[in-house]
């Protein structure tokens, strides 16, 4: 990276401090899906997608402005699976023109040299793959993709080469069990550093089919709950990305616990479906509105800790810190410095601080591309 681009993004940094810095935004690309796991709904031999839909690239592009300009740096697409949209590589190259940071998930499937390639050359930075077992013939048999499993370990030779980090998405399955030594033993053959937990959807509200009344993921809350419980143990064993607080916080929500971290979907993470409407998270009934719309609605912040969708509620853990010192900023521009104090002295600030410190390894690794 260049000095000039290096005191770019710093300088892009400390201008949206006092909205919490940079945002998140998931896009769907796409509902049509290669695969068939049966804890997904949009699974090809399920009957839930009833029209293929695929993202225009031509409204992506605007969509992207309006992203950038509310704050938005940092896109994961998303399907179905993203990698069968045609002009998936355009579509990642405008991500990174505007200076966003592009990631995406896939079940890699369309992992070829040449796609590898081709998603380097058009700007991708990450790419989480989905990985359901730490044996493959499980996990080739619920996803219904024979010879997946050599096709990502080969798949990830190459990537760490062109500079691409991956990541192992593993869902909580029964597949998995509690044996996640041997799941982590699995990933690094595979050639994975790092693993994100997706905790099970069994509902959504949005337009989002990534969930399932699948038997795999039909955990009670304190079966799920002893499972959060191991991973926090297991966070010394391998390059876990969701927060040892998270986890906690999420043990908390299935125990019926009171909540620590307010959740930031819809004030500095987002989800954008395939027909280019933005909600707050995945799990929200109602839209925030058209991307259009989007460029004038108002952000939303009431302290909402309704689900455990893992992206939003992972992240907040990070997010409260920096939203923290921009709500400070603004109470310190208006001369209220006792609010502005107030605002960095909550509890789950100083546990925000504490989980950047204790998770800046990991945080590290993920963040070492090209």
């Amino acid at each position: 990276m260049s000095i000039m681009r290096a005191v770019g993004q710093a300088a892009d940094v400390l201008r949206l401090l006092p909205i919490g810095g940079p945002s998140c935004c998931n896009i769907a690309v796409t509902n049509v899906c290669n695969a068939t796991c049966d804890f997904c709904n949009y699974a090809k031999d399920k009957d839930f997608v009833t029209e293929k839909k695929w993202l225009d690239p031509e409204r992506l592009s605007r969509a992207l402005d309006i992203l950038h300009a509310r704050g938005v740096r940092y896109i994961t697409f998303s399907g179905g699976e993203p990698m069968l949209h045609p002009q998936m590589c355009e579509m990642i190259s405008a991500v990174a023109f505007r200076g966003m940071r592009p990631a995406m998930v896939t079940n890699g499937s369309a992992l070829t040299e040449k796609n590898m390639r081709d998603l380097a050359a058009a700007g991708l930075k990450t790419l989480f793959i989905s990985i359901d077992s730490p044996e493959a013939e499980k996990h080739e048999k619920n996803r219904g993709l024979p010879g997946v499993f050599e096709k990502i370990r080969k798949g990830n030779a190459l990537l760490k080469e062109l500079g691409i980090k991956t990541v192992a998405s593993c869902t909580i399955n029964r597949l998995i069990g509690d044996d996640f030594e041997t799941l982590f033993a699995a990933l690094d053959q595979l050639g994975f550093s790092t693993v994100t937990f997706t905790y099970p959807k069994k509902e959504l509200n949005s337009g989002s089919l990534v969930f399932s009344s699948s038997s795999l993921i039909d955990f009670s809350d304190l079966e799920l709950a002893d499972v959060l419980e191991i991973l926090r143990s297991k966070k010394e064993k391998f390059g876990i990305l969701n927060p040892a607080e998270s986890l906690s916080e999420m043990v908390r929500f299935l125990k019926k616990e009171k909540q620590q971290f307010e959740c930031f979907g819809g004030y500095k993470y987002f989800a954008m479906d395939v027909n280019f409407m933005v909600y707050r998270c995945d799990f929200w009934h109602a839209p925030m509105g058209s991307i259009e719309e989007f460029a004038h609605v108002e952000f939303v912040r009431d302290g909402c800790t309704k689900c455990m969708s893992v992206c939003y509620r992972d992240s907040s853990v990070f997010l409260n810190l920096p939203v923290a010192i921009g709500d400070a900023i603004k109470h310190t521009k208006r001369g209220r410095i006792d609010k502005a104090a107030r605002a960095l002295a909550q509890p789950s600030v100083r546990k925000s601080a504490r989980s950047l410190m204790n998770e800046w390894k990991t945080l590290k690794r993920l963040a070492r591309t090209s």
